[in-house]
């Protein structure tokens, strides 16, 4: 649509354009033609009006003629009735000026002027020396200044009839002078313009009579003049163009042929003036076309415009809209770790209990077993160890793993681990560090946090069988929700493609051959960060490596003093009393058993509710050992809430395989002991929450 659209921005001005090209173009080219009909029409007047001027000249002549038929030279100069009759034939023609017979020794013998006649003589003139030598037939002078009027003026002569006819001897001339001020008066009238030019010219390409006037100058085509070269070429009407030279003004001209006389008549309009008559017509059509173009043009604009915001409005949404598919890809991604993780977290739940309740019943048996049944033992532990880990890391991933989370500097915690990572590492593998150098506190688990780093350097080891570096780089940055520290672990590998990516932290995924990994070291990592309240990504490719990134909030806490404990502090006196709470009966019997062996003396409640109606009868209790998740309404956490209430003397020990809620909301008094566990350990935690009451 925009492309559509500023194609229409671009024609609505090139179509308007080139339309108005074409018609000032063909405005153009009819302006001309119009003046080239105008000027033909101007010609053919002039033509017609010397036509007449000519045969009156003509009529002159043959009248002048007749009348001095059979008179001697002498007659003439003494007739004063032909000077009267001389006079009367000018009055009765204007244009011509002077009426006269020149006898053949060029002496003026007789005119309409003066009489007697002045005394002038011609013979060196033009028109008469070509008479005298042989009869010219009607003969045009060049344009001259009259010796007795003094006007500018040519002469039409003819030979004055002798005896023998036209082969007798020369027997003068008769003279007529055309007043070249009446053509001039006369051509005044016929142009509109100042420019406009009208000319009489020779074929020789003298000039007889211009408009506007040139005074008493003598003109003459030069031999490269266009009237010339069309006068060569025998045409006797036409129009061509010229530049005068006397004004430097470009003109169409038109010209006709006198015929039968050697003359032409021209007539010219200045090609300015053309163009100044089709200037005026395109303004008109201008001030009608460009208003419309505008209003087309802004129609357009307004439209792109429009469209364009439309476009961008579209473009944002399909952003938005990617980003909202990516979100919920991310969403539904998270949404599978979590089910993946409520899953793994509740069998390793159950699965502890089992561990529990075997490794409690094992620790009883090796009592009883005779020697040789030890290595038998020995390996049952072993594996039942093994079950332990991999329970562990599940909760890890599930984030259900009890921890003990601890503020910690991140870069000293790093830094202490650099010995057990170099030794983790092969001879062809370089380990690169970029610590900060101030402190940059985090909350974690400190077991957890050297778990996830040491899986990471395991991890990209192995993504290097030929060698390559290792970057571990911690820095702050700042988020919306608070200063984020950020842990970097990047690998030189051979990266991994997207769709390994997308799945690598799912548990029991792993691109490892058969029996080289358990596919849940990622999935720890990722349980860690979620679990410490905040995320790990991955980013990598094939051939480009790839990078871990575990984000924690910076905590504003300073880290607490480890308290010593006292080695020559003797355990109380008399017997232990405890109350064990657990809805597992294979877990209950195998823990009251051992406690029991270690000299405690218990009291059992198989849940929560049971336990608070046995402390409403009986509170001599020193510790109460409960697990976390039972039934009835009434969790491990809740009643370890309700003894700080009630009874805060009684010191609680939590024992759990995860722990759903929160811990941060208890008192140091409410210990965790993870499962699975052995009794005497059980019982050395017991022993060791005694004594920090004690001290207390």
């Amino acid at each position: 649509m925009v492309r559509l659209l500023r194609i229409l921005l671009v024609a609505s001005v090139l179509v308007p354009a080139l339309l108005f090209t074409a018609i000032a173009w063909r405005d153009f080219q009819e302006e001309e033609a119009q003046a080239e009909r105008n000027i033909r029409k101007t010609v053919l007047i002039l033509h017609e009006h010397m036509q007449k001027v000519f045969d009156t000249v003509e009529q002159v002549l043959d009248r002048l003629d007749e009348r001095t038929t059979g008179m001697s030279w002498d007659e003439i100069g003494r007739s004063d009735d032909l000077h009267g009759y001389l006079r009367t034939l000018v009055e009765e023609v204007p244009q011509i000026g002077v009426v006269g017979l020149i006898d053949p020794n060029g002496t003026l013998r007789n005119d309409n002027r003066l009489f007697p006649a002045p005394s002038i003589n011609v013979g060196d003139r033009e028109y008469f020396r070509i008479q005298a030598a042989g009869d010219a037939g009607i003969l045009v002078s060049e344009a001259i200044t009259g010796r007795g009027s003094g006007k500018r003026q040519f002469n039409v002569t003819r030979r004055r009839a002798a005896a023998g006819g036209p082969e007798g001897p020369f027997n003068g001339v008769l003279l007529t002078a055309v007043l070249t001020d009446y053509l001039v008066d006369f051509y005044q009238l016929v142009v509109s313009g100042q420019q406009e030019s009208i000319s009489l010219v020779r074929r020789d390409g003298s000039v007889l009579v211009r408009f506007p006037s040139m005074g008493d100058r003598q003109a003459r085509h030069g031999a490269d003049s266009n009237l010339l070269g069309v006068m060569a070429a025998g045409q006797a009407e036409g129009v061509f163009r010229t530049r005068g030279r006397m004004d430097g003004v470009a003109r169409l001209n038109g010209f006709m042929h006198v015929a039968p006389y050697p003359l032409y008549v021209t007539y010219g309009i200045p090609i300015s003036e053309i163009r100044a008559g089709w200037a005026r017509n395109m303004l008109l059509y201008a001030a009608f076309a460009v208003p419309a173009m505008l209003a087309l043009v802004g129609i357009t604009l307004l439209a792109l415009r429009r469209a364009q915001s439309e476009m961008r409005a579209v473009r944002r949404w399909t952003e938005e809209a990617r980003a909202r598919e990516s979100l919920e890809n991310a969403l539904r991604q998270s949404q599978k770790l979590e089910a993946l993780g409520q899953l793994t977290g509740g069998v390793a739940h159950d699965f502890n209990n089992l561990l529990t309740a075997a490794l409690a019943n094992l620790h009883l048996m090796e009592r009883h077993l005779p020697a040789e049944g030890t290595r038998y033992l020995d390996g049952t532990l072993t594996a039942l160890e093994r079950a332990r880990t991999l329970t562990g890391q599940l909760l890890a991933f599930s984030r259900q793993e009890a921890v003990d989370p601890k503020v910690i500097d991140l870069g000293d915690g790093l830094r202490a681990m650099a010995n057990l990572l170099e030794r983790s590492i092969r001879a062809d593998i370089a380990l690169d560090w970029a610590l900060p150098s101030a402190p940059l506190r985090v909350e974690v688990d400190p077991v957890q946090l050297e778990l996830a780093v040491l899986n990471l350097v395991v991890n990209a080891r192995d993504a290097m069988p030929e060698g390559g570096r290792i970057r571990i780089a911690v820095r702050q940055e700042e988020a919306p929700d608070g200063p984020l520290a950020v842990l970097e672990i990047t690998d030189t590998g051979g990266g991994m493609p997207p769709e390994v990516a997308a799945r690598a932290f799912e548990p029991f995924f792993t691109t490892k051959p058969h029996g080289k990994g358990t596919g849940l070291g990622l999935s720890m990592v990722y349980g860690f960060a979620r679990q410490s309240g905040g995320n790990a990504t991955i980013s990598s490719a094939p051939r480009r490596g790839t990078v871990v990134r575990i984000t924690l909030p910076v905590s504003g806490r300073t880290p607490e003093p480890e308290a010593a404990p006292d080695p020559a502090e003797a355990p109380s006196a008399g017997p232990v009393r405890l109350l064990v709470v657990e809805d597992n009966a294979l877990v209950l019997m195998a823990t009251v058993e051992g406690l029991t062996q270690e000299g405690f003396e218990v009291v059992t409640a198989d849940h929560g509710a049971a336990a608070l109606e046995i402390l409403e009868q009986d509170a001599a209790f020193d510790v109460i050992v409960t697990d976390v998740v039972m039934p009835y309404g009434v969790s491990g956490i809740d009643l370890a809430r309700r003894v700080q209430e009630r009874w805060p003397g009684i010191r609680v020990l939590l024992i759990s395989g995860y722990s759903p809620e929160s811990l941060t909301g208890l008192k140091a008094d409410a210990a965790v002991l993870p499962k699975p566990f052995t009794p005497d350990q059980l019982a050395a935690r017991v022993r060791a929450l005694l004594r920090t009451a004690k001290a207390v």
